[in-house]
């Protein structure tokens, strides 16, 4: 492999020994948004864009980071307990404290990082990097964990050192993808299953809106909020629910004078995206591109209508592309409020649908689309 190769090369120029490479992926979710904190199911895979790292011991008292792509060096003699800056280096310094918090205390090392997954697009590229060195620290130091726990230790390392209070998709994603498959992953139980998915003559094309509306922190919070609510109202008329995902549309709806108009499109949302990505796999698994991008446009009518987490930008983009030839489907990803959209495209339709949507977003809003096209990938490994 060329980065391999490439990453090798730099590490042996940098330290004068050979290195092992492992890489992890980005991800992104196919369906199945803001469902997981509602204990329902999400729908990631792994992409073929990669967080990689060239590492060995050091044999000295001393670590030694280098980021390639920012062209920057961390060198520390000692592993700090707790976030010190906003620097990059705090991400390996996490999974370093949860392998610690673990009884497993990891020698001083060195390593170069190169990863081609974009920053700040929702891809992910934090989990790849937590989720990549929690591998090889587990390969090179023999620690013995499986991949469950190394998903654990990546979570950890972003939630308690970082501070970022995110589920546990991304780096269960990343640790677990599986090429030509994508992850039903059960948000209660953490149970799963690989399902395939071959895209054959499509890609998914991801377009980047560039912006993030400062809504999204404190929206995200109040969804949260309005779910745990109908939960909560639903219980004190004497049911038992512990989430949303145990919570049917009849009931939903039977029930409706218990809730405010926002707590009703809320929940509904939720009950219908659980609903929506279990058809979405029976769609991917038949090759049934035509109802899959259907499901693709439901669920971000969803999240524009009932769940109100989208945005302009973002709603140009999925009205202008689902008119196009070769658009299977579009939505919405991630959070909300900016970020990118996700959408499925007959892969001899991709330049000409990019130049269109391109042209038409810097008539619009007076910016450059960025876009990234990605297929599917196994998860962390060893290469």
């Amino acid at each position: 492999m060329v980065i391999n190769n490439w990453l090798s090369a730099f590490f042996v120029k940098e330290f004068q020994t050979e290195p092992r490479c492992f890489r992890s992926p980005g991800r992104i979710n196919l369906i199945g948004e803001h469902t997981d904190y509602n204990e329902g199911f999400v729908l990631p895979a792994g992409i073929d864009k990669f967080c990689s790292i060239a590492i060995a011991p050091s044999g000295s008292d001393f670590t030694t980071l280098i980021a390639t792509d920012l062209d920057e060096h961390c060198i520390t003699n000692h592993f700090p307990e707790e976030k010190h800056s906003n620097a990059w280096s705090n991400y390996v310094f996490g999974v370093v404290a949860a392998f610690k918090k673990r009884g497993k205390n990891i020698p001083h090392f060195n390593a170069v990082v190169k990863s081609d997954v974009p920053v700040g697009a929702g891809l992910s590229s934090s989990a790849a990097l937590e989720s990549v060195f929690a591998y090889a620290f587990n390969e090179i130091f023999q620690c013995g964990f499986d991949r469950l726990e190394l998903t654990r230790i990546a979570k950890e390392a972003e939630n308690e050192f970082i501070g970022l209070q995110c589920g546990i998709m991304d780096m269960f994603a990343s640790i677990h993808a599986k090429l030509d498959h994508v992850i039903r992953l059960d948000c209660r139980s953490l149970d799963f299953e690989y399902v395939p998915m071959k895209l054959g003559g499509n890609k998914i094309v991801l377009f980047d809106t560039c912006v993030k509306h400062e809504l999204a922190s404190s929206e995200y919070n109040t969804r949260r909020l309005e779910c745990i609510s109908v939960v909560d109202k639903l219980n004190e008329r004497g049911e038992n629910f512990p989430s949303l995902r145990n919570v049917s549309m009849e009931m939903l709806e039977s029930n409706r004078n218990l809730f405010s108009d926002n707590e009703f499109k809320r929940a509904r949302y939720v009950i219908q995206e659980n609903i929506r990505l279990s058809n979405f796999c029976d769609a991917v698994e038949r090759e049934d591109w035509s109802k899959a991008g259907s499901l693709l446009l439901e669920a971000h009518n969803g999240l524009q209508n009932d769940y109100e987490v989208s945005c302009t930008e973002l709603d140009f983009l999925v009205e202008n592309v689902k008119e196009l030839n070769g658009v299977w489907g579009a939505r919405m990803m991630g959070g909300g409020f900016g970020g990118c959209t996700l959408n499925l495209v007959a892969e001899e339709k991709v330049n000409e649908v990019v130049q269109t949507i391109s042209d038409a977003y810097k008539n619009q809003f007076g910016i450059d689309l960025k876009y990234y096209i990605a297929g599917t990938s196994d998860g962390a490994a060893e290469f």
